[in-house]
Parts: C-alpha cells; sequence; structure tokens
C-alpha cells in the first residue's frame, strides 16, 4: 500500500494576527461523549490539551452524539463548541466506524477525527509554533476505487445468533435458549429492515412433599419494516409483525399496516435533535391459547395510533419525551369506552451549575386494552413465576437522580492498576 505524507509546519506569526504572548498556552476540553466513547483511550492519547470536568470551566465543549448504520455501525458527530476566548469558533466534524470494525479501530478513529477539529484551536494558542501536523494519503491499490456502488451485498447486512444457558442450585434448576436473526439494508432513499427471534426458558423448583413446580415460557416473533424517504421531513412505511407468545396468551397474530411520519427537525440533524410526529392504522388478526375474558379464541382487529417523540442532545445535556395514543376501531361499542392505550415517557440530564447536574425520569402507562387475557383464573404459581400477563389497568414508574462534582477539574492522568 503506498502512502504519500505532507509535512506542514504551523507558523504562529499569521494566526489570528496576535502576538504568542498574548494567546493561551492551553486548552481545556471538556469531553461530553456518554456512548461508545472510550475517556481513558482519549485521554491518553491527546496529552497536549488539559481535560476538565466542568463544561463551563472549559475552552472548547466537545459534544459527541452517534448513531447505527445500515451496515450496524457507528456514525459520530462531533460538535465542537468554542467558549471564552473561542466563542467565535465552532465547528462538527463526522466519523464512521464501519459494522466490523474492532474496538480499537473504533476508538483510534474516533481519537484521530477529534484530533483533527482540535487543530484550529492549537493554533490559536502559544503552542502553535512548536507543532507539526503531518497530513497523509493512503493511496488506492489498482481496481478499487473505493465506489460502494461496487458492493456486492447490495447495501444488505446480515447477522444470526442464539445461545443456551443452564444455571442449576439444591432444589431448582433453570434452561434457556435463545436464537436471533436480521437482514437490514439502509440506503439514503429506503430502510428495510427483518428480524426473527424465538426463546424458550424452563424453570423447575422443588417444593415440599416432594412435589417439582415447572415453569415453561415460550415465544417467538418476525418482524419487517419498510420506510421510504420523502424528503428532508417525512417519510412513509409500513410493517408486518407476527409473534407466539405464551405469557400473552397468543398462539400465533399477525399484523399488517402501514404510517406516515413527520420530522420537525431534517432528518440529517438527528443525532442532536428530532421532533418526530407519527400516525398509522394496522389489521391485527389473533388465535389464542385459551379463550379470553371476552369469550374469543380468535379475532381480527383494526386499530390506529399516533406517536410524537422528542429527542434533544445539547450541552446543556439531554432531552427526551414520547408519547403515543393507541385505539382499536373494530367494535366501536367496547372500543371507545375501554380498547385503548396511552403510553407517556419522559428523561432528562440537566447540567444546572458548575458540577451540579440533576437526571429525572417517569413513565406512565394507561392500559385498557388486554383484550388477550384468558377467561379462567391465573394460578398462584403462574402470578408468582410471571408465566402469564395479569390484568392492570396502568403501568408507572419514575425515577430522580443527582451529581455533584467538586475538587480538581483536571484529569489528564490515566492509571490503569486494579481495573479503576
Amino acid at each position: 500500500m503506498k502512502r504519500a505524507a505532507v509535512l506542514l509546519c504551523l507558523s504562529l506569526a499569521s494566526v489570528a494576527g496576535a502576538s504568542a504572548q498574548d494567546r493561551p498556552s492551553s486548552i481545556r476540553l471538556f469531553l461530553d461523549c456518554e456512548w461508545r466513547c472510550d475517556r481513558e483511550f482519549i485521554r491518553s492519547e491527546i496529552t497536549l490539551v488539559d481535560f476538565v470536568n466542568d463544561r463551563t470551566a472549559s475552552d472548547v465543549h466537545l459534544l459527541i452524539t452517534a448513531e447505527r448504520t445500515g451496515s450496524d455501525g457507528l456514525v459520530y458527530s462531533l460538535a465542537f463548541l468554542g467558549r471564552r476566548q473561542f466563542a467565535a469558533l465552532a465547528d462538527t466534524l463526522a466519523y464512521t466506524s464501519p459494522g466490523t470494525a474492532t474496538d480499537d479501530d473504533r476508538r483510534r478513529g474516533l481519537t484521530a477525527m477529534i484530533k483533527n477539529g482540535l487543530v484550529r484551536y492549537v493554533a490559536r494558542t502559544a503552542l502553535a509554533s512548536t507543532i507539526d501536523v503531518e497530513l497523509v494519503r493512503q493511496s488506492v491499490e489498482e481496481g478499487d476505487n473505493g465506489s460502494i456502488e461496487e458492493d456486492p451485498w447490495n447495501y444488505w447486512v446480515f447477522s444470526v445468533g442464539g445461545n443456551a444457558q443452564y444455571n442449576a442450585e439444591e432444589s431448582s434448576n433453570f434452561n434457556r435458549i435463545r436464537g436471533n436473526l436480521s437482514a437490514n439494508r439502509t440506503t439514503e432513499e429506503w430502510k428495510v429492515r427483518f428480524s426473527a427471534n424465538g426463546q424458550y426458558n424452563e424453570r423447575n423448583f422443588d417444593v415440599a412433599d416432594d412435589r417439582t413446580v415447572t415453569s415453561i415460557t415460550r415465544n417467538g416473533s418476525i418482524w419487517l419494516l419498510g420506510v421510504k424517504s420523502l424528503g428532508p421531513h417525512w417519510s412513509a412505511g409500513g410493517t408486518v409483525f407476527l409473534q407466539t407468545s405464551s405469557q400473552d396468551n397468543t398462539d400465533a397474530s399477525i399484523t399488517v399496516g402501514p404510517a406516515i411520519e413527520y420530522n420537525l427537525f431534517p432528518y440529517s440533524e438527528s443525532t442532536r435533535r428530532e421532533f418526530r410526529f407519527q400516525y398509522g392504522f394496522r389489521v391485527d388478526h389473533r388465535n389464542y391459547e385459551e379463550i379470553t375474558i371476552f369469550d374469543q379464541t380468535e379475532e381480527t382487529l383494526l386499530r390506529h395510533s399516533i406517536q410524537a417523540q422528542l429527542d434533544l442532545q445539547q450541552p446543556w445535556g439531554e432531552l427526551g419525551f414520547d408519547a403515543e395514543l393507541s385505539h382499536l376501531l373494530t367494535n366501536f361499542e367496547r372500543s371507545l369506552t375501554e380498547s385503548y392505550r396511552l403510553e407517556l415517557d419522559g428523561e432528562a440530564d440537566i447540567r444546572i451549575a458548575r458540577g451540579f447536574s440533576i437526571s429525572v425520569g417517569a413513565g406512565y402507562e394507561l392500559i385498557r386494552d388486554q383484550l388477550f387475557l384468558p377467561l379462567s383464573d391465573i394460578s398462584e404459581e403462574d402470578i408468582l413465576l410471571g408465566t402469564r400477563r395479569l390484568p392492570t389497568g396502568f403501568d408507572f414508574n419514575v425515577e430522580f437522580g443527582f451529581n455533584y462534582r467538586f475538587g480538581s477539574i483536571f484529569n489528564n492522568v490515566v492509571n490503569p492498576r486494579f481495573g479503576f
């Protein structure tokens, strides 16, 4: 592989028209990345800057967000947000890690891109006259122009996996078997997702009177999604979903339906912000294992739903909110009074002041569509072991937390001893 390299020596005489004495001698960097970032590796590889733990004490706030690609890789968005003397300097870079990359490949590529983004800031410090920037171009091998148009898989990515688990104690044992298969294809115009999975769980407990209580749950599903891009804000698609679940009293079911979606922000900004509204309807045919509380062994349902989802990742923190209302249209007498479901979920992680942040999350689900519940009584064993879904009118959860960091704001040193 041929390589061509050029050494570019940065001379400070032409930078920002300021003298070396007027420029800062270092850069304080706040690394804001919570997902797929090896912080210790980044700090050990980039020793020219001072890493700080507080955004308000930084010269550069580096906000890194990521989302998956169609090949199961990751696209990182690196937003360099200048502060104080660099307030007028802002930039956004992108780094793509292929799905076949190892963790080491990913962290090295991301670190190299961080270095690239820091050059313009370092060039405005007193360190610039002592730095050489090496620009390296890797030549392309003969007969390989790197064009994705020659992709022999035509953008398709496949995955297959499975596992088995067995655990035993003196009076109980547990075994589980799981398998999964997926196939995905993503282009600018189309997004296709296919997945299939199945699971078998068995628990055995030795109880009094030399009895053995056995709990078995089985479930499996096949899911297909197709989405067509209709511009920077609109998209349309449809789903097919097949399921079997002993816990939900479902021998077999198939659900088919279209949907349309509008994003208030362009989809190209999805790593930082999105506010999506989706409306769809679907036909659902079910065969039940046992007769239901509505005296049904099988039925066909028509359901429609509307959903709103907000996701923001900003320098001040993260905010997410999701609301969905689904409603049955099949039996109007029953649907208008009982057969609906409302889901509300929200979470926020907000930096309040220097070193102090709070996190809060809550979810509420109003449930009026448990049509699958069996007519027969659920045994105590089923209740305790969770093998059957219990009737309920709501589901609620809430959490709150805070974090206050004080003391030294610098954390350049990496010490991996004892694994902590």
